[in-house]
């Protein structure tokens, strides 16, 4: 019969604590267990609920990725984070930054700063897609269109009326965007698509009309 910690191993690297105690339906005290593996290493706790293995003890890595989308959902990775992800932006980011549609949220574990802003209902599910990790698992993430709305629409001034030149400071003042590698990533449908719905967003407005322009 397989042992608890062994069957263990056919979990993914981040996991919750009914996964866990699933893997534990004949043991008098899984809490104690649960216990017992974090104090040897072969789990970290994040949160009430939710760990991630070890690599020395899985034999393989989480995803900072999938974390964040798991930790606090419905999200998808986004701002400061996509836009490294994408290597649109020259700094490494240290905190994973996420968009969410509900309250604003932040974690602070032992691998790292996961954040949370929240982003109004009728944007936040436009502009999300897929992308594989290093093992072949998917996350959710913006697109290199939304991650850059999502920033004007969050980092911004929205009482300001931007001019293409306050856009172009923006993206490469402010937020140091290599407008060069962005512009061939950018796909004009999806802006097509997203345009209706920053029509009274004036930043996220003139980016879209910014990169229209230049693609």
């Amino acid at each position: 019969m397989t042992s608890p910690l062994e069957s263990l191993k056919s979990l993914q690297p981040e996991v919750d604590y009914q996964a866990l105690m699933a893997q534990m339906p004949n043991h008098s005290h899984p809490r104690r267990k649960l216990k017992e593996w974090q104090n040897k290493g072969y789990l970290i706790r994040l949160k009430k609920g939710f760990y991630v293995f070890s690599r020395e003890f899985l034999g393989r890595g989480y995803s900072p990725q999938i974390v964040a989308n798991l930790m606090h959902g419905p999200s998808y990775v986004s701002l400061e984070s996509a836009l490294a992800f994408y290597g649109l932006i020259p700094e490494r980011v240290e905190t994973v930054t996420s968009v969410t549609s509900r309250k604003n949220k932040s974690f602070e574990t032992p691998i790292g700063r996961f954040t949370y802003k929240h982003l109004t209902t009728s944007l936040y599910p436009l502009g999300i897609t897929l992308k594989p990790t290093e093992d072949g698992r998917q996350f959710l993430i913006a697109s290199p269109e939304k991650a850059l709305l999502d920033t004007f629409t969050l980092k911004f001034d929205k009482s300001a009326r931007p001019s293409t030149r306050d856009i172009t400071d923006a993206l490469e003042g402010d937020l140091r965007v290599d407008v060069t590698a962005l512009i061939p990533m950018i796909k004009r449908a999806n802006l097509e698509i997203m345009q209706p719905h920053y029509k009274n967003r004036a930043w996220g407005k003139m980016l879209i009309q910014f990169l229209l322009e230049h693609t």
